[in-house]
């Protein structure tokens, strides 16, 4: 599994399970939080299957939202087995403004898309006529001519 992806589910895991003993117990922590009083969570569902297949969303009190769902790709193939998962988050940022991210992540990566993420410029459309028309040319593979070893391993230089 690719190492983002796994710091990802690691990441969001921890969080569910804290949201779980927090939902266990009933109560809030007995610590002091500095910033204000701890955010509930309102939502939790879990699923996961022996075939490594898996679900789980929540919701927290101040409107953080997440869900994902993933599965084994190529299942038993070996070499072959990806791990796949594709899910959103959401949230309010400082300023008020409403983010939210879609994500896949599979053998090609984590792939995120959101409005507030920064993309690249557009390739510009004299690079795509130069590479098309590089496609179109025929493939010469002139391979370079190397010197015979000499025998016994000694130069003829």
């Amino acid at each position: 599994m690719p190492i983002l992806l796994q710091f990802i589910n690691a990441t969001l895991g921890l969080l569910l399970v804290a949201a779980l003993v927090s939902a266990e117990h009933h109560h809030a922590p007995s610590y002091e939080h500095p910033v204000g009083p701890p955010i509930p969570i309102v939502h939790s569902e879990s699923y996961s299957s022996h075939d490594g297949s898996y679900k789980f969303a929540y919701e927290s009190g101040n409107g953080i939202t997440a869900q994902e769902e993933g599965f084994v790709k190529n299942a038993g193939t070996k070499d072959h087995e990806v791990q796949v998962a594709h899910g959103s988050y959401s949230y309010t940022d400082p300023h008020g403004v409403p983010v939210s991210v879609s994500y896949v992540a599979d053998e090609n990566g984590f792939q995120a898309q959101g409005s507030h993420l920064p993309t690249p410029p557009p390739v510009p459309k004299e690079l795509i006529d130069a590479y098309a028309k590089a496609a179109s040319q025929p493939q010469v593979h002139d391979e370079p001519e190397y010197a015979q070893p000499a025998p016994h391993g000694y130069s003829s230089y």
